[in-house]
């Protein structure tokens, strides 16, 4: 039995930046189908001209797209090995988006047609994937480097437009390009070292430009596994079937509340409570009430059983992404009495349930 639960979060920084790239990946692709499954009811309602010139210019593409599918497969592949280097290449692998449009056999023309806005769907979600991937190995790689070890850079590959670095400088700007514009503090460090200083002075500005770039990277990335930890939170409890309130990508770093459900749970639903201060994560059931009813009910103590025995799945749904909850705190159920909350001020999931009917939630298996 469980009444308030809290928890420390505890994260595998890589595996949950992967995991939510695969998620986010999964998004796109997801919507490519959706683009492409509304394109087939509007085939069917078209006149006979009509479609034959929508099919036409859609197999002019055919060739194009191959071509741009092939060479974001060949990223793709250059990124595993990359990878290989942290160990993460089989979970990479494993969450690659899926190209469910790529062989049809002796398809007809008009299935050749719309099966294209598959390709197109499978090419949008892997150059998402890819696009991830590389900032967030580029950003781990740079920041795992030893301060004083500037002749390291990231693979050619990756770099193929940047010029060999010349310069300590150079060579150190070139860990945070991927990054886009450096911070103020960077750019007039490293405009301070483009001109001639003594020997003394050059040195110090070295080691304070790498110090700020290592801070850059850490904070990046801190950032970045913040957001991902809450799309981590929200996608797991999707998956796992519950109506699940909007919040920001930046619950994790501001702190706040959001609730979630099942639709069959009527006044009762779960509170979650972020304390980015000290990286806690608090759970406790609710009851939405009318303004000034304190009434308390026997079925508090039986909705706070029911989430009991749901908590341990959350727990493994995300443990299997790289974010961990150790529980610190466990009330037993009925030992501080149900919070009662006012339902103006609770949100509404009749919507909700409905768009979770029609749009299949992403799959995800949990071993």
């Amino acid at each position: 039995m469980s009444g308030p639960t809290t928890a420390i979060l505890v994260a595998d920084p890589l595996a949950v930046l992967l995991s939510a790239a695969a998620i986010r990946a999964a998004m796109a692709i997801q919507q490519g189908y959706e683009d492409s499954a509304i394109l087939k009811a509007q085939h069917h309602e078209q006149r006979n001209e009509q479609l034959k010139q929508q099919q036409s210019a859609a197999l002019q593409g055919q060739q194009a797209l191959q071509e741009r599918i092939a060479a974001a497969d060949t990223e793709f592949e250059q990124l595993c090995l990359i990878a290989q280097r942290s160990g993460n290449d089989v979970r990479i692998k494993a969450e690659r988006p899926v190209n469910a449009g790529a062989d049809h056999g002796t398809a007809t023309a008009a299935n050749k047609a719309l099966n294209n806005n598959e390709l197109a769907a499978y090419l949008q979600a892997i150059q998402t994937y890819n696009a991830e991937l590389k900032s967030i190995l580029l950003t781990d790689a740079a920041r795992q480097m030893s301060s004083t070890d500037e002749h390291l850079s990231a693979p050619e590959f990756l770099l193929a437009n940047e010029q060999a670095a010349a310069t300590n400088v150079q060579r150190l700007l070139q860990r945070i390009a991927h990054l886009g514009q450096a911070p103020d503090k960077i750019a007039l460090l490293a405009q301070e070292l483009a001109s001639n200083l003594p020997l003394e002075r050059e040195q110090l500005l070295l080691n304070e430009l790498r110090h700020q770039i290592q801070l850059h990277l850490e904070q990046v990335q801190q950032q970045q596994l913040q957001e991902a930890s809450a799309l981590i939170l929200r996608q797991s409890l999707i998956d796992l079937g519950y109506q699940v309130e909007e919040f920001s990508s930046t619950l994790f770093i501001e702190g706040g509340v959001a609730h979630f459900r099942r639709h069959d749970w009527g006044d009762y639903m779960v509170r979650l409570r972020i304390n980015e201060a000290n990286n806690t994560i608090n759970f406790n059931v609710i009851r939405a009430v009318q303004q000034g009813n304190n009434e308390r009910s026997v079925l508090d103590h039986l909705a706070e059983d029911r989430w009991c025995t749901e908590f341990p799945t959350l727990l493994k749904a995300m443990e299997a992404r790289g974010l961990s909850m150790n529980v610190t705190r466990r009330l037993e159920a009925g030992e501080l009495p149900v919070q009662l909350v006012n339902r103006d001020q609770l949100p509404q999931f009749t919507e909700q349930e409905q768009r979770r009917i029609e749009q299949p939630l992403l799959a995800r298996e949990i071993k």
